[in-house]
């Protein structure tokens, strides 16, 4: 109720209470919930109201996952070879021992090439600023480290973003616009297991959906599980045209992308050895190949490679890799996002028109 109308219901009272004051005081009570019956006498004044206690169990929960995580939420600055900040986003620290922060690969990107950027400077919620190293990042996860000096550092814990139940209560927090730091956010987990295209060359794997509200600048921030107050994801995207569809790379990934990207500064990901382009419904309908074929075509063996070891030839095409088809959706590249040398992996292909599987043992790609 506003203050004028309350105010006036207040001098009604007041001025029929000769009369029908009894009336008068049950409507208030009515209106404003259960308080001590009140009979006013001739002259009196009836008391204001008093709130009920504050606070609902999804608020504690939530102000509890604030005061708890937000020490470990950073905010990124990326600079330019030039000295000028080029970017910002957000992060959190994860290893309090070694000084490891978590955030996304585009944060860390030279906005105008597909290199990192000059230098970086990290923002604590207290407002402390200090220099940070690139460790390493991956563009097929996403995924990046940094690394500041580990003095009064706070770190997150990473949670089994496996074990996390749709419905649960998700908080992001981050930079959003680069401006508005320490910037939380309450939704739910809305799904697991999401794929989304980041760009044509790369295709997110097992993102969780929330509904919590992403903005740009809160890339790389944490997406926390709220009864556990574990972050079980690193912001990442949001669906253009769309309200409510937020996507965070699952916390499982982020801790295998991570612990490799901390033990050699990248990912190193399994090497078949082909040159390829995609197949093109036209041209698997040159080929007199089934409708709906997908693959790509082979146009060159790297020499020395698993691929011509396993005699792999161009103009094979291949459709599958282990049981995953290749498709727009599930490019080579993404597929092969999983796998690290030595894995064994079979290959599906048509060669003149029949089709054939070969067991690949996977290498190390070329320096």
């Amino acid at each position: 109720m506003s203050g004028g109308r309350a105010a006036a219901l207040l001098l009604v009272g007041v001025l029929i209470g000769g009369i029908s004051g009894g009336a008068a005081a049950t409507y208030l009570v009515s209106r404003y919930g259960p308080q001590a019956a009140v009979t006013p006498s001739s002259g009196s004044v009836l008391p204001l109201p008093t709130a009920a206690p504050a606070g609902s169990a999804v608020d504690q929960e939530t102000v509890g996952v604030v005061q708890d995580l937000l020490p470990s939420v950073v905010t990124v600055i990326n600079y330019a070879s030039n000295g000028e900040p080029q970017s910002s986003g957000s992060g959190f620290v994860v290893d309090d021992r070694q000084g490891y922060i978590i955030t996304n690969n585009h944060v860390v990107e030279d906005t105008r090439t597909a290199g990192a950027g000059n230098a970086f400077d990290v923002v604590f919620a207290t407002d402390k600023k200090v220099q940070a190293k690139l460790v390493g990042r991956d563009p097929f996860t996403d995924i990046a480290v940094l690394q500041v000096p580990a003095q009064g550092l706070k770190a997150a814990v990473l949670a089994n973003s496996d074990e996390v139940p749709i419905g649960s209560i998700a908080v992001a927090i981050g930079s959003p616009l680069g401006e508005f730091q320490n910037t939380v956010t309450v939704g739910v987990v809305s799904a697991k297991g999401r794929r989304v295209a980041e760009s044509q060359q790369v295709v997110l794997e097992d993102l969780i959906q929330t509904d919590a509200a992403i903005n740009p600048g809160n890339s790389g921030g944490p997406l926390i599980w709220a009864a556990r107050r574990q972050v079980i994801g690193v912001n990442t995207l949001v669906a253009s045209n769309a309200t409510g569809l937020g996507f965070a790379i699952s916390s499982n990934t982020v801790r295998q992308i991570a612990d490799e990207l901390i033990k050699n500064g990248k990912v190193v990901r399994g090497f078949i050895g082909v040159q390829y382009q995609q197949l093109t419904p036209r041209q698997a309908a040159q080929l007199g190949l089934p409708a709906g074929t997908t693959g790509i075509i082979v146009t060159q063996v790297v020499s020395g490679s698993p691929a011509e070891r396993t005699g792999i030839r161009a103009n094979d095409i291949i459709t599958k890799v282990n049981d995953q088809a290749i498709d727009a959706e599930h490019p080579l590249a993404t597929v092969m996002v999983k796998f690290r040398p030595g894995d064994r992996v079979k290959l599906t292909l048509i060669r003149d028109g029949k089709e054939m599987t070969v067991d690949v043992t996977l290498g190390q790609p070329p320096q």
